[in-house]
């Protein structure tokens, strides 16, 4: 395996191969971490927690439609309020101008 920089980002495959094999081989964690060249055993110990915790689910990444939506309507929130102020500071400005 080749070698990454400092944050190397391992494939959802990699964790579940080092992950079946000390599981299921009953392979050494720093055999499996020199022969699959990962930078730290102790990944393959949290990926290991993980994935007991969670299955292989716990590997998934995705953003669900959820945070999209939140995401959007917060954005739609944050411009109605901008646009508010605007008007407001707008109305202040024309007092100010007139004297008053």
């Amino acid at each position: 395996m080749t070698k990454r920089g400092k944050n190397q980002r391992y494939s959802k495959q990699v964790k579940l191969e080092a992950i079946r094999r000390v599981l299921e081989n009953d392979e050494s964690v720093q055999s499996v971490v020199d022969d699959m060249g990962i930078r730290h055993r102790d990944n393959v110990y949290v990926w290991i927690k993980k994935y007991k915790k969670n299955g292989k689910s716990a590997f998934e990444r995705s953003i669900g439609p959820t945070y999209k939506d939140s995401y959007s309507a917060s954005i739609s929130e944050e411009v109605n309020a901008l646009r508010l102020e605007v008007d407001a500071l707008k109305k202040y400005l024309q007092i100010l101008q007139k004297g008053g």
